[in-house]
């Protein structure tokens, strides 16, 4: 059996400006905020007796200072993090980092939402892309993993629109659902793979920053 923790990244700095477009944003830091949110999480985590035999994580920097903060308290270094360009968030192509008054114009949303399944930004990718190649992951990465007599437990540090793909994908949901799914900085969707079958576990699960100062 699997046992699947997909972790949206901590807070980082682009997040705390809303009013641009954001996607990859590769290069983007933790903020202060997103280290306290990582650090809880690992302190939950290590609380709980979770232990990952794997551990992956998207190139982007958010991801990666969030998988190495969550490590420092179940002990894993950077050194044992897989980093996959295909964990990556859905690119924005030449609308990444522009206004969004801008670009999400009442004319552009129509067309958006005519079919957001497929729609591309100009230079990006679809939803219908970023789940495909989070299926491709899954497939090549964590589905050999697979035992019958074991649970495998593994951690996969992604982005939101990443992740809610990947579940839709999964659970063969319909596509208009994908904004309808709520996931947090450091929210969790947990999965189940046993017998060949998926199981939800949870989705935004974020009992670790009750109480933290979170905005």
């Amino acid at each position: 059996m699997l046992d699947l923790y997909f972790i949206r990244h901590a807070e980082c700095e682009r997040n705390n400006e809303p009013h641009l477009i954001g996607g990859r944003c590769i290069n983007s830091p933790l903020s202060s905020l997103g280290r306290e949110q990582g650090r809880l999480l690992g302190r939950r985590l290590l609380q709980q007796g979770v232990l990952f035999d794997k551990v992956y994580s998207s190139t982007a920097l958010r991801c990666k200072e969030t998988a190495l903060d969550v490590g420092e308290h179940l002990g894993y270094s950077f050194a044992d993090i897989i980093s996959l360009d295909q964990l990556l968030e859905l690119d924005q192509g030449q609308w990444e980092g522009q206004p969004r008054v801008q670009v999400y114009t009442p004319e552009m949303l129509a067309v958006i939402n005519a079919d957001n399944w497929e729609f591309t930004p100009p230079g990006g990718e679809s939803q219908r892309t970023v789940e495909e190649r989070m299926l491709q992951f899954v497939t090549n990465e964590l589905l050999p993993l697979d035992q019958k007599d074991k649970t495998i437990t593994c951690a996969i540090f992604t982005h939101g629109v990443a992740m809610k793909c990947l579940l839709r994908g999964i659970m063969e949901f319909t596509p208009k659902i994908t904004y309808r799914v709520w996931v947090d900085n450091t929210g969790i969707i947990r999965l189940h793979y046993r017998d060949d079958k998926w199981y939800i576990m949870s989705v935004n699960n974020t009992a670790h920053l009750f109480g933290a100062h979170t905005k």
